[in-house]
């Protein structure tokens, strides 16, 4: 089967690109066919270091899949106790540490695991090993003794909102993906939950969650005045919630189309979404340090 690289927009696309568009290029354009290519090939490699992950961005995923099988095993009549999703946890914690470690690692499985510290040679010592079990620990008590998890489970089953991993609607003929932790329906508005392991700016979250809210405005055909949505922070164990309406539902509007704009203006054949790296700006920043791309871009592999 021959894939082809079609244009999208989700919100982390958008932030990659403001960030910087020659790392928007090598996450989103760069790496294709990379799993294909020959082992020395700049593409394979560039899609070998997309698939690094910091120990901060891990934590935290790792926390949202423990919770999500939490909810999904609730769901089919099993209900997980807190010391054994923390045991599900520890196991995919100390797996993950294990995998990154290997020196045969190519990273071109889609199921393989690499820090990008240990890519880098920033070594993770033993304290911060352990303060990230602590921080994930913490996130998972949080949740568990949290009104919103009793909340969820007090709600009937058949008013939990079923959501695929990966959502997407169509927004002017471009797809766009976003992905939503939790909703469901409750006194005749659907509320949306979103986890945070993170120290987002609350005006990113507004963002964020007003985008979700399109998407179930469209597909449940339901004003916008009757959806709720909700950030809880786990971490600190915070509740945020945010208006919806009319307005911020304009707002996104003209945001995605904005920001589709922007990104399309920079491709060399906008039908075929095809880009060329030349006509993507390097950002030289403080963010360079902490980029999967820098070996790429700023080393190179022939350097090493």
């Amino acid at each position: 089967m021959v894939f082809k690289n079609e244009f999208s927009w989700s919100k982390s696309r958008d932030n990659a690109f403001k960030e910087c568009p020659r790392k928007y290029f090598f996450n989103h354009y760069g790496f294709w066919d990379g799993w294909i290519a020959a082992e020395k090939d700049r593409t394979k490699r560039i899609y070998y270091l997309k698939k690094l992950s910091t120990k901060e961005i891990w934590i935290g995923q790792i926390v949202h899949e423990v919770i999500e099988y939490v909810l999904k095993q609730f769901r089919l009549g099993n209900k997980i106790t807190l010391s054994h999703a923390i045991a599900i946890l520890r196991k995919k914690f100390n797996a993950d540490f294990i995998q990154s470690s290997l020196k045969e690692y190519t990273g071109f499985s889609s199921k393989a695991h690499k820090f990008f510290e240990d890519e880098y040679g920033i070594k993770i010592n033993d304290e911060e090993k352990a303060d990230l079990f602590k921080k994930a620990e913490s996130c998972l008590t949080n949740f568990f003794n949290s009104d919103i998890f009793m909340e969820i489970r007090r709600t009937p089953l058949e008013d939990w909102i079923t959501l695929e991993d990966f959502l997407s609607f169509d927004f002017e003929g471009n797809k766009v993906y976003l992905s939503i932790d939790f909703a469901m329906k409750k006194e005749g508005k659907i509320i949306l939950y979103d986890w945070k392991t993170g120290k987002e700016r609350l005006a990113d979250c507004d963002l964020q969650l007003t985008c979700y809210a399109l998407y179930i405005a469209q597909k449940f055909n339901i004003s916008p005045e009757n959806i709720e949505a909700r950030i809880f922070n786990i971490t600190l164990d915070k509740q945020d919630v945010f208006e919806i309406n009319v307005e911020k539902l304009d707002e996104i509007k003209d945001y995605i189309r904005t920001s589709i704009r922007e990104m399309k203006n920079l491709l060399e054949n906008v039908d075929e979404n095809i880009a060329k790296e030349e006509d993507f700006e390097k950002k030289e920043g403080y963010y360079c340090a902490r980029c999967n791309f820098r070996k790429i871009c700023l080393e190179g592999w022939d350097k090493e």
